[in-house]
């Protein structure tokens, strides 16, 4: 019966690890621009592609200076703010700030790997 009791209590904790609501913060360096044989991008290119993929998922973005792009995603009370750093052969997404996203210095609300890696998808897109 101990036994029993030992195994049930092992899968209930393996159970309720799987439902966390928070991740690590992770950035997401030095993805590179996708380049064809045929046309290459200027940083323009890259920052009006960015722009663009920003604009299609309701994310606010602002460039910032020459290679660097504030993003701004707000979905109903949450808000996640990120630094997009660029040039023409890679660019990177770093966290900034976040509202509402029981941010504790190490961890995140796990949509924020959701929210960052979609944008990730649609910037390459626009690349090609």
């Amino acid at each position: 019966m101990k036994k029993y009791s030992i195994l049930l209590t092992a899968a209930a904790l393996t159970v309720l690890a799987g439902c966390s609501t928070s991740v690590a913060v992770r950035d997401f360096e030095q993805n590179p621009i996708p380049q064809t044989s045929t046309i290459t991008n200027s940083e323009a290119d890259v920052e009006k592609g960015i722009l663009k993929a920003c604009i299609q998922l309701g994310w606010k973005c602002t460039p910032m200076s020459e290679g660097k792009i504030k993003g701004v995603l707000d979905i109903r009370t949450h808000q996640l703010t990120v630094d997009i750093a660029y040039d023409k052969t890679a660019y990177s997404i770093n966290y900034k700030d976040s509202i509402n996203l029981n941010y504790n210095g190490k961890k995140i609300h796990r949509q924020y790997v959701n929210w960052v890696s979609n944008l990730i998808r649609h910037i390459d897109a626009e690349m090609i």
